[in-house]
């Protein structure tokens, strides 16, 4: 998915800044997908350009003026557009698995290289690192208003929960069988 369609989809959501675009992401997307101030930025600037979004600036005390971004009615059809040919591009693809890129799964390939000590190590973290990104997706506790509003969609409850329960069964396994490893 392109990054504009990606922008303009959560602007559908309502009028957001650069600054809480990135903040989606470092919270309820963070395992979804990552974008940087690098490249929302320049998407938002070229939608502007392009008259899918609008801006309205906002005087801070001793800050820069806030950006805020609104999906226009151009914006919006864009967005169905893009978003019906994503959808289309995908069936057609046949490719319906998530392509996964992990150091972690490529240390584990080659343990046999590397001594005992290393591999529980390896494996220790990663299961403290599932912990906490369990915690993470679990949270129901405060959020800004933009990032609530997105927390309470449909949507968003339902990949919550999906990826709840992928990381519980990924600790359960990693838990049950990391003495594997090592035999």
């Amino acid at each position: 998915m392109q990054t504009d369609t990606i922008c303009l989809g959560l602007l559908s959501t309502g009028p957001k800044s650069g600054y809480e675009i990135k903040q989606i992401f470092e919270g309820p997307l963070s395992e979804i997908y990552s974008l940087s101030y690098g490249t929302i930025y320049p998407t938002l600037n070229k939608l502007m350009d392009e008259k899918f979004v609008t801006c309205k600036q906002h005087a801070q005390d001793k800050k820069p003026d806030k950006k805020v971004y609104t999906i226009s009615k151009k914006g919006s059809k864009l967005l169905n557009d893009n978003l019906i040919a994503d959808a289309t591009n995908y069936l057609r693809s046949g490719n319906f698995g998530d392509q996964v890129k992990s150091e972690f799964f490529l240390l584990l390939l080659f343990s046999k290289n590397i001594s005992k000590e290393t591999v529980e190590t390896i494996v220790n973290q990663r299961e403290s690192f599932f912990k906490q990104k369990l915690e993470l997706m679990k949270y129901e506790g405060p959020l800004t208003p933009e990032l609530d509003s997105i927390r309470n969609e449909k949507a968003t409850q339902f990949i919550r929960g999906l990826a709840i329960e992928l990381i519980e069964t990924g600790l359960n396994y990693l838990e049950k069988n990391k003495g594997k490893l090592s035999k």
